[in-house]
């Protein structure tokens, strides 16, 4: 599974629509391709740009080792790594030529966006290709680039095929940092597709335009979707409601919305309604507050903190707080070219091969927790993962940030050095473990688990695997509960 972002069944239609010749067996990696694979890794740990290999390596015999080529320019994330991707037309392999364009997209330069503009265009490019060009323009988030998803957007119309690519474009232009027409979202807030319209809301939610907020109230009342209902009850803020002069009409649909079936609707409706402050507002906050929900009662309690601030902290102290925040970590530790192969030869071969991935089970005061690591797409992450579960010093750690509706953080753990990123195709979804950091290559280990997307940290952080089982105990961590034990369930 290359990518959770993707509408995977969308995808997977494409795929088996193609006939059994063009459903080639992987090749195997010979000792060299490992070699190979093992110095790219190494460049990417060092952020050596290295002209001569990754060019080398860009036009390998192996589709894998061109594909990490690939990856690593991204990881890399020199600018002069374009003009490598670009010297050649997109390879043959789709996989290569989604990592290609991926890798162009990391390097968020506004130079390539005439680049993306024209893949978008070519509606012919494998749908994973178009929606990697889509996802890029949203790392970059310029006027340019909102115009080329705007281009793409205005023209596009729902497929199977088209809309990976379409929802991509939708979270995209939500990142854009300039606003524009909103005609090319709002033509998607009555797709067909649950899919293609949350990811609508989420664009029109994102920019904070009052221009947006009839459409998003409109959603929000009555999209039979949950995920859209959260995006647009999310919207439906006092500040952009009396942006848009609709505060009364928003402030009726938030309380409505208090009712909603879904608990995630709930929680952004409770949370919204906490930036009102008339009589309606504050007793459904203090009703809220009592909530045997903990999602509910946490936000309903910051809503009223609002109105009534605590008092500040002392001079020098700090709240809450997780890994990869509030201290300088010691720097990430190199290794030589033998250890990235030996890392290579156990997390990455055996993926590429389709072996079991590893496994890892937490258990807390609210249940158990397993997870599936990915260690074909970031050894490094999953190596320094697996090392601190043997060793022990997971158990005991708190989850000292959780966020209702967001992530479940824990505190550093003792004795972890800084990590670094291997951000990949995978995307930030419900269910990612990831870790808490200030930009990348910052993080140390104190590991996150998400309850929702974040399409706004896209590129940003590294996936390092996703929950399997057990995502209705993340959902029921509360501040402070602590990992009680931790083992491998699969491990190499």
């Amino acid at each position: 599974m290359r990518s959770h972002k993707y509408f995977l069944a969308a995808v997977l239609s494409v795929v088996v629509a193609l006939p059994a010749s063009a459903q080639q067996p992987r090749r195997p990696l010979s000792a060299a391709d490992i070699d190979d694979i093992a110095r790219l890794v190494m460049l990417e740990d060092h952020r050596e740009f290295d002209t001569t290999d990754l060019s080398r390596l860009l036009s390998s015999a192996h589709p894998e080792v061109r594909r990490r080529a690939a990856l690593a320019i991204g990881r890399i994330a020199d600018k002069r790594g374009y003009s490598l991707v670009r010297a050649k037309p997109l390879d043959v392999d789709t996989a290569v030529a989604a990592t290609e364009v991926f890798a162009a997209g990391q390097l968020k330069d506004s130079n390539t966006v005439a680049w993306f503009d024209s893949l978008l265009a070519n509606r012919s490019l494998a749908p994973t290709v178009l929606a990697e060009a889509a996802t890029a323009l949203g790392k970059i988030k310029t006027a340019r680039a909102r115009g080329a998803l705007a281009r793409f957007l205005s023209s596009a119309s729902e497929s199977p095929r088209l809309n990976p690519a379409i929802g991509e474009a939708l979270l995209s232009i939500g990142r854009c940092n300039t606003r524009g027409d909103l005609n090319p979202i709002v033509r998607f807030g009555k797709a067909k597709s649950d899919e293609v319209r949350w990811r609508a809301a989420w664009a029109l939610f994102r920019p904070r335009d009052p221009a947006a907020i009839s459409v998003l109230m409109v959603m929000a009342a009555g999209d039979q979707s949950p995920d859209v209902r959260l995006w647009a009850v999310r919207a439906l803020t006092k500040v952009q409601a009396d942006s848009a002069g609709k505060t009364a009409e928003a402030e009726k649909i938030l309380l409505a919305a208090l009712r909603d079936s879904d608990r995630r609707v709930r929680t952004e409706a409770i949370r919204a309604i906490g930036t009102y402050s008339d009589s309606a507002a504050v007793a459904a906050m203090m009703a809220a507050k009592d909530s045997p929900d903990s999602w509910i009662s946490v936000s309903a309690a910051e809503g009223l903190a609002r109105l009534n601030p605590p008092p500040s902290p002392p001079a020098g102290g700090r709240q809450g707080g997780g890994g990869g925040r509030g201290r300088t970590p010691p720097p990430p530790v190199t290794r030589p070219l033998s250890d990235y192969k030996a890392i290579v030869e156990r997390w990455v071969v055996p993926d590429y091969n389709g072996a079991p991935r590893p496994t890892a089970r937490w258990e807390t005061v609210r249940g158990s927790i397993e997870i599936e690591l990915y260690p074909g797409d970031a050894p490094l992450a999953v190596d320094d993962f697996v090392k601190t579960m043997e060793s022990g010093t997971i158990v005991g750690t708190a989850f000292t940030r959780v966020v209702p509706d967001f992530v479940a953080q824990e505190e550093t753990i003792p004795g972890g050095h800084r990590l670094r990123d291997e951000v990949s195709r995978h995307g930030l979804t419900r269910a990612n473990l990831a870790w808490a950091s200030a930009g990348l290559d910052t993080g140390t280990p104190g590991y996150t688990l998400a309850n929702a997307v974040q399409p706004h940290n896209e590129g940003d952080f590294t996936a390092l695997g996703r929950v399997t089982k057990g995502m209705d105990v993340v959902d029921r961590i509360q501040l402070n509960d602590k990992i009680t034990a931790a083992r491998m369930l699969i491990v190499r």
